[in-house]
């Protein structure tokens, strides 16, 4: 799985690295509707990316697990697996790139302050909580639950900017 992830993540983090900068350049030079205007493209690549990718590993979850390894168990849980987390993908484009937003705006704290914690916060709970009601699934059920919420305090910590 985390393999996989980083195959989506990188060409993403790379939308993101080359935003940083312009969005900066351009916030320096007050031009604030093209700031929000580059933080839109950015993020409707990012979502194209990881939607790209969420339809990949729901579409070949086993053909993709099974790169890996070839015991058939392990395809056959890592696939399900898979398709479990990968719920998640396309809306951690949001955090990811609001996360860099903010960093492209010299708010390195505000960054830093809600994605460590939140992220880290929300995934202990929410995986503790769906563990009870799920069992071992609510392991892999809190990693999309988390990303709705990295989301949502994403999007609160850049609409405050």
């Amino acid at each position: 799985y985390y393999k996989l992830q980083t195959f989506l993540y990188l060409p993403a983090s790379g939308i993101i690295q080359g935003m940083r900068p312009v969005i900066g350049y351009n916030y320096g030079a007050g031009e604030r509707e093209r700031v929000s205007r580059i933080f839109q493209v950015a993020l409707a690549l990012c979502a194209c990316i990881m939607m790209i990718g969420t339809v990949l590993c729901l579409a070949f979850a086993s053909p993709l697990m099974a790169l890996f390894t070839e015991n058939v168990r392990t395809v056959a849980i890592g696939a399900h697996v898979l398709r479990i987390i990968c719920v998640g993908f396309l809306v951690s484009a949001v955090s990811v790139t609001a996360s860099g937003a903010l960093e492209g705006l010299g708010r390195y704290g505000v960054a830093r302050d809600f994605a460590v914690p939140v992220y880290r916060g929300s995934f202990c709970r929410s995986r503790s909580w769906l563990c009870k009601i799920m069992g071992a699934n609510g392991v892999w059920h809190a990693f999309w639950v988390t990303e709705f919420i990295s989301a949502g305090v994403a999007l609160v910590a850049w609409k405050r900017v």
